[in-house]
C-alpha cells in the first residue's frame, strides 16, 4: 500500500512538472519585452528633456517611486529573460518525447521574440552602466549584440521561404522586427564603446536598418489589409512595432552618428561632415516613418471606436502585452522626434502616450484581476447558497 501511495505521489509530481513546463511559452517573452520597454520609455523621456529649456526640464523631477518602479520592472524583465531559454529547451525536449513536437515555424517566431527581448534589455541597461564597469560590460554587451545580429539575419533570411510554405495566418512582419531592433540597439550600445568600435557598430546598424526596411514595411502593410476584417485593437496596431522601430532606429543612429562621426568627412559626392549628413538623413527619414505610424495609430483607434459604436463589436478587448510593445515603440519614436526636431508638440504627445501605456500595463491587469476575483467570489457564494438549499430540514427528517 505504501508503494502504491508513493507511485501516485510520483505521478502527481510529474504531472505538475509537465503542467508547469507547458505554462512556459512565448508570453514570458512578451512580458519581459513589455517591462523592459516601459522602463526604457521612461529613461529616454527623462534624457530627451535636456534638449528643452528649464520650464520643460522641470518635468524631469519625477518622484522616487517612479524611478524605483522602473528599476524593478527592468530587473523583472531581465529575470524572465534569463530563466526562459533553459526552461523552453527542456519543454521542447519533453514535448518532442511525448510525440507533441512544436512546428518549426513556431520555434522561429520564439527565436525572433527572444532576440527582440535580449536587444531591448541591452538598450535598457546600456545607458545605466557605471563608468567603472564600462570596460568590462561593453565587451560582453558587444558580443551579445553580435550574436543577436547573426540570429536576426538568419530569421530574416528564413522569413520569405516560411511565408511561402507555411499555412495559417501569422504575424509575418514580426520576423523582420529583430533586424530593426538590432539597428536601434546599436545606437544605444555605442554609448559604452570606444570610438573605433562604436563607428563599426553604427555602420552595421545602418546596414541592418537598410536590409529590413523594404520587407518590414511591405509585410506590415499586408498585415494591415488582413486586419481590417477583425477590427480588434491588438491586431490593428501590431504593424506599429516594425514601422515605429524603423523610425526610432534611423533617428537614433543619426543622433549617435553626429557624436561618433563628427569630424569625419563624407564621400566626394557629398563633401560634408559624415555625422551631419547622417543626422540630417536620419531626422528626415525618421520623421516620415513616424508620421506614417502616427496616422495609423489614430486610424486604428478611430476604426475600433466606430465599429464599437455602430456594430457593438468587441474591439476594445485589450491584450496587454500585444498592445504594450507597439504603443511603447511608437512612444519611443515620438520622444526621438521631440528630441531631434525640438518639437514641443511631440513632447506633449509623448506624455499622453506614456500615460496611455501606463494605463495598459498597470490599470488594465489590476482591473482584470479585480473582476476575476469578484466573479470567483460570486460563484463561491452561489455554490454555498445551493448547498444550503439542499440540506434536509427538520420536517423532512421527521417524515423520514
Amino acid at each position: 500500500m505504501a508503494d502504491g501511495w508513493a507511485t501516485k505521489r510520483a505521478r502527481a509530481c510529474v504531472s505538475c512538472a509537465l503542467r508547469l513546463l507547458c505554462a512556459v511559452d512565448s508570453r514570458w517573452l512578451d512580458v519581459s519585452i513589455s517591462l523592459s520597454m516601459y522602463s526604457l520609455v521612461w529613461r529616454t523621456f527623462s534624457w530627451s528633456l535636456d534638449a528643452f529649456d528649464t520650464d520643460v526640464s522641470t518635468l524631469r523631477d519625477t518622484s522616487t517611486w517612479v524611478i524605483h518602479g522602473t528599476n524593478i520592472m527592468s530587473y523583472l524583465g531581465l529575470l524572465l529573460l534569463v530563466f526562459f531559454p533553459p526552461v523552453y529547451i527542456v519543454q521542447t525536449i519533453v514535448l518532442t518525447l511525448r510525440a507533441h513536437p512544436a512546428h518549426f515555424v513556431d520555434h522561429i517566431f520564439v527565436c525572433a521574440q527572444f532576440v527582440v527581448a535580449v536587444l531591448t534589455t541591452i538598450s535598457n541597461f546600456s545607458g545605466t552602466v557605471d563608468l567603472v564597469l564600462v570596460p568590462l560590460v561593453s565587451d560582453l554587451l558587444l558580443h551579445v549584440w553580435q550574436w543577436c545580429a547573426v540570429l536576426s539575419a538568419c530569421v530574416a533570411v528564413l522569413a520569405l521561404p516560411l511565408y511561402i510554405t507555411a499555412s495559417g495566418p501569422r504575424v509575418w512582419h514580426m520576423l523582420w522586427l529583430p533586424c530593426v531592433v538590432c539597428s536601434a540597439s546599436a545606437s544605444d550600445l555605442s554609448l559604452v564603446l570606444q570610438a573605433q568600435d562604436a563607428s563599426s557598430l553604427l555602420s552595421l546598424g545602418f546596414v541592418m536598418w537598410g536590409a529590413s526596411i523594404i520587407s518590414g514595411v511591405c509585410f506590415a502593410v499586408g498585415h494591415i489589409r488582413r486586419s481590417l476584417r477583425s477590427f480588434e485593437l491588438p491586431t490593428l496596431i501590431s504593424p506599429l512595432s516594425v514601422v515605429s522601430q524603423l523610425a526610432l532606429g534611423i533617428m537614433a543612429l543619426g543622433v549617435q552618428s553626429k557624436r561618433v562621426w563628427g569630424g569625419t568627412v563624407g564621400p566626394a559626392t557629398a563633401p560634408l561632415l559624415l555625422g551631419e549628413l547622417a543626422m540630417a538623413a536620419g531626422a528626415v527619414l525618421g520623421l516620415v516613418l513616424w508620421a506614417a505610424s502616427a496616422a495609423w495609430f489614430v486610424n486604428a483607434h478611430v476604426l475600433v471606436a466606430w465599429m464599437q459604436w455602430s456594430h457593438d463589436s468587441s474591439g476594445w478587448s485589450i491584450s496587454v502585452c500585444k498592445v504594450a510593445y507597439p504603443v511603447a515603440s511608437f512612444t519611443m519614436a515620438t520622444i526621438y522626434v521631440a528630441r531631434v526636431w525640438s518639437a514641443r508638440s511631440a513632447l506633449v504627445c509623448s506624455q499622453f502616450l506614456i500615460a496611455y501605456l501606463s494605463f495598459v500595463l498597470l490599470i488594465v491587469p489590476v482591473a482584470r484581476a479585480a473582476v476575476s476575483t469578484a466573479r470567483l467570489i460570486r460563484r463561491m457564494c452561489k455554490k454555498r447558497v445551493t448547498s444550503d438549499r439542499r440540506l434536509p430540514t427538520y420536517g423532512t427528517i421527521q417524515s423520514m
